[in-house]
């Protein structure tokens, strides 16, 4: 699924609309604004993303060093972190790290050379990782303490989940727009990704009545969930949980479900509201909605379709919705760009995060990302002031 590197890509260089000494070079669907002449179309570079953390050597061969300020001139403390910006109008993301297009006389060939800290160069590849080589690493925000707590690991018992950026794969997105395959399109909202996993039996002691798995995105991923103890008592996951489903009429509902045959349900959904990221929605408290549902054991059970995760929670009477649902039907580009963008649908207070594309039959695999889910980011959204980004 999504992960962070710094890849070895081709460019298309295309005519800035605002600014006659600035090129856009396109990255698949990403674009990063460029000095005019800087790159050539089919030039191979160092894509370094958004969130990527760029050690002081690099900063100063990008001609991004304050020297007065002695720090880079980038996002962070210490200037030396990529974030989103516009540009004339422009949103630019990310940073392109150009490579020497050189020639071998013994081997008579040429070959694209990366530029290292001690301006040595290796041949590098289209598609090659370069990020341990370049020394970068990915910006990780601090853990508020609301969202901070004492774990147990429950390897092999939680989800591993994540949605690909549709920038990084147009191709998939342009294979259901020409095969004319229905999706469903909800609102990607923006809080923190929580999961509520119930088992049949009892799984662990120190869990929510010890069949109950708890936990966020970073956590879930690890194999890790939050303990039910007096630690974690304002912890926003757990509070968020036991606000919901402190009740016995809980697992009265749930067992008609969940059972040793079928085994565990988990409720992915999404934490937002205030106290949680810088977009409060208009609500004075958080609230959790579901945007997919998970039947059976990690990596042997399925995703339930878009109907079936509204059944499920009108039949078990939950308390809580999914997430707003925008768009059923064929995809198009239009479609996308027209969605991707605007105000929220929970209160209208807010810009609109994105949206989530999956397919109506969740049945489509692909070979590169698995499951077909992708999201698009508004540029809104990526741009705006004061932001938090808490995982």
């Amino acid at each position: 699924m999504a992960e962070h590197k710094v890849e070895i890509v081709e460019v298309e260089i295309k005519e800035h609309p605002d600014a006659d000494a600035l090129e856009i070079a396109q990255i698949r669907g990403y674009q990063s604004i460029v000095r005019k002449g800087q790159f050539q179309d089919g030039d191979l570079v160092a894509y370094i993303s958004e969130q990527s953390v760029i050690p002081e050597w690099l900063v100063k061969k990008l001609n991004l060093w304050d020297n007065e300020k002695n720090k880079g001139k980038l996002a962070g403390p210490n200037g030396n972190r990529v974030k989103p910006v516009k540009l004339r109008g422009v949103l630019s993301q990310g940073i392109l790290y150009k490579l020497e297009h050189l020639y071998d006389h013994h081997d008579d060939k040429a070959y694209w050379g990366l530029i290292l800290e001690d301006d040595s160069t290796i041949e590098v590849n289209l598609g090659d990782d370069v990020t341990d080589t370049l020394g970068i690493v990915k910006w990780e925000p601090p853990i508020p303490t609301q969202m901070a707590g004492e774990v147990v690991n429950l390897y092999g018992k939680t989800l591993k989940y994540d949605i690909e950026n549709i920038k990084n794969y147009p191709n998939i997105a342009q294979a259901l727009i020409d095969l004319q395959i229905p999706v469903h399109i909800t609102e990607k909202l923006h809080g923190t990704w929580c999961c509520f996993g119930v088992y049949p039996t009892d799984i662990h002691d120190e869990i929510p009545y010890k069949r109950v798995i708890i936990t966020s995105k970073g956590l879930s991923g690890k194999g890790l969930a939050f303990k039910d103890n007096d630690v974690n008592v304002n912890n926003l996951y757990m509070k968020t949980f036991k606000q919901l489903f402190d009740d016995d009429m809980f697992f009265n509902t749930l067992d008609a479900l969940v059972n040793s045959e079928s085994g565990p349900m988990f409720f992915v959904g999404e934490i937002f509201g205030t106290g949680v990221q810088d977009l409060t929605y208009g609500l004075k408290t958080s609230e959790f909605r579901v945007f997919d549902i998970y039947d059976g054991q990690p990596e042997r059970g399925r995703y339930l379709k878009p109907y079936e995760v509204k059944l499920t929670i009108n039949r078990m009477l939950l308390p809580f919705k999914a997430v707003p649902s925008l768009y059923e039907g064929v995809l198009t580009w239009d479609i996308i760009r027209e969605l991707t963008d605007g105000k929220d649908n929970i209160t209208g207070s807010n810009i609109r995060e994105g949206i989530v594309i999956r397919t109506l039959d969740e049945e489509l695999v692909n070979d590169k990302i698995g499951r077909v889910i992708l999201k698009s980011v508004s540029d809104d959204y990526l741009n705006r002031k004061n932001a938090t980004e808490y995982n």
